[in-house]
C-alpha cells in the first residue's frame, strides 16, 4: 500500500525448565511442550511469508525470536522500535497462548504505533472509512498523527466523542480535532455516543459497525508497575473484543 519494506518475525516461546523447581522427572514430561510454537513450523511460516511477499512484489526480510514468553515479547518490543509500524494479530481468547500478551508488550514497550488485526479478520486491509476515538488525550493525539498515512487514503473519516469527552475543552476538543484535520486536507464527521465507563469499548465497536468503519484509530492507555502491564479498561476491552483492525498508539 505504501511501498514499504516489510519484515516478518516469528516467535517460538520456550517453557521455563521445571527441573529448576520440581526435579528432572517433571522436566522429562515437559520436553514435548518445550516450545509454544514448533521451530520447524515457525520456519515453515516464514517461508510462506517470504514467498507471499515475493509474489506481491514487496521487499521483505525474515527473523526469529526464541526465548521464554516474557523475554521474547520484550525482545519483539525492542525490535519494533526501529519500524514505522508493527502489525500484530489479536490473540483468540478461546485458544490461549503465550503471544496473547504480545500486543500489550509492543504497545507499551516499543514507542511505535501498532496495527492490531482481529483474529476473525479475513482478506486485505480496507481503508475506505476510518473511525477516530477521541478524548483529547496525548495518546489519542499520537494515534491520530501516526495514522495520517492511512487517514489520507480514507474516503470518509469519523471522529467519535464518548460521553462528551470533547469537554477536554477548547484546544483539544473533538471539534478542534476536526478543524486540525481540515487544515491537512482531511474532512471528518463528528459522532457522539454515551456509555457506561465499563462499556465504552462495546459502544465504539457498535458505532463502527453501524457506520461501516474499516479501521479504528485510538490511543492505548495504561502504565507499568514492577514490570507488570496494567491496562486501562477501554484499552483492555478493545484488545479483547476488537472486530475491525485498529491503529493504536501509546
Amino acid at each position: 500500500m505504501f511501498g514499504a519494506h516489510l519484515d516478518g518475525v516469528v516467535c517460538t516461546y520456550q517453557s521455563i525448565n521445571p527441573a529448576m523447581s520440581v526435579g528432572p522427572t517433571a522436566a522429562a514430561f515437559a520436553l514435548p511442550t518445550e516450545y509454544n510454537t514448533d521451530p520447524q513450523l515457525a520456519e515453515s511460516r516464514l517461508d510462506k511469508f517470504v514467498a507471499a511477499a515475493a509474489q506481491a512484489g514487496i521487499p521483505a526480510g525474515r527473523g526469529c525470536v526464541s526465548d521464554t514468553p516474557f523475554l521474547a515479547n520484550r525482545a519483539l518490543a525492542e525490535i519494533s522500535r526501529l519500524y514505522d509500524l508493527a502489525i500484530v494479530a489479536q490473540a483468540d481468547s478461546a485458544q490461549p497462548t503465550h503471544d496473547g500478551a504480545l500486543p500489550e508488550a509492543l504497545l507499551f514497550g516499543s514507542g511505535r504505533p501498532m496495527l492490531l488485526v482481529p483474529y476473525i479478520h479475513r482478506g486485505p486491509l480496507k481503508t475506505g472509512r476510518a473511525l477516530i476515538c477521541w478524548d483529547g488525550s496525548s495518546q489519542a493525539s499520537r494515534a491520530v498523527h501516526d495514522a495520517l498515512p492511512l487517514l489520507r487514503r480514507a474516503q470518509a473519516v469519523d471522529v467519535v466523542s464518548v460521553n462528551g469527552s470533547n469537554s477536554a475543552a477548547g484546544e483539544s476538543s473533538a471539534p478542534a480535532l476536526i478543524s486540525h484535520l481540515a487544515r491537512r486536507g482531511l474532512s471528518a464527521n463528528l459522532q457522539h455516543a454515551t456509555a457506561e465507563s465499563s462499556n465504552i469499548h462495546n459502544v465504539i465497536l457498535s458505532l463502527a459497525a453501524d457506520l461501516g468503519s474499516d479501521f479504528l484509530v485510538m490511543g492505548g492507555y495504561g502504565h507499568s508497575r514492577l514490570r507488570e502491564i496494567i491496562l486501562g479498561g477501554v484499552t483492555r476491552g478493545m484488545l479483547e473484543s476488537l472486530t475491525i483492525p485498529a491503529l493504536i498508539s501509546h
